[in-house]
């Protein structure tokens, strides 16, 4: 796998957790929850009843709740993200891989081949 196809599968889910849970997939898995803004936690433990984090996901699925303010069916929330995100995830995981195709084939020779030169003896590919 090379670094082009690592950031196209990346933006792709990406754009789908932003569709369906209303956040990037990085704070959908939690690497960003534990990070600090203006000395507080991005969530604080919580977060907007229409974001949706693996988290959530987990202790919804164990019967502790899904962190949603009001007493709104996980369905609900998953819908009402697909009506307010779902023409941006489509068109972005319809065009995204389009843009890696036609813009590899642009910068094909003058910048990949001279950089896959140089990242080479790393064993890192473009």
């Amino acid at each position: 796998m090379n670094i082009a196809n690592l950031a196209q599968n990346y933006l792709v889910l990406d754009a789908m957790t932003k569709g369906f849970f209303s956040v990037s997939l990085s704070d959908f898995v939690g690497l960003t929850k534990s990070l600090d803004y203006n000395s507080v936690s991005k969530y604080d433990g919580v977060n907007n009843s229409w974001e949706i984090t693996l988290s959530e996901i987990g202790s919804m699925l164990v019967g502790a709740g899904h962190g949603a303010s009001n007493n709104m069916a996980f369905s609900e929330q998953v819908k009402a993200n697909v009506r307010k995100n779902g023409g941006k995830m489509i068109a972005s995981v319809v065009l995204i891989p389009i843009a890696f195709k036609y813009g590899r084939k642009l910068l094909g020779k003058p910048l990949i081949t001279p950089a896959n030169r140089l990242l080479k003896p790393a064993g890192v590919r473009l």
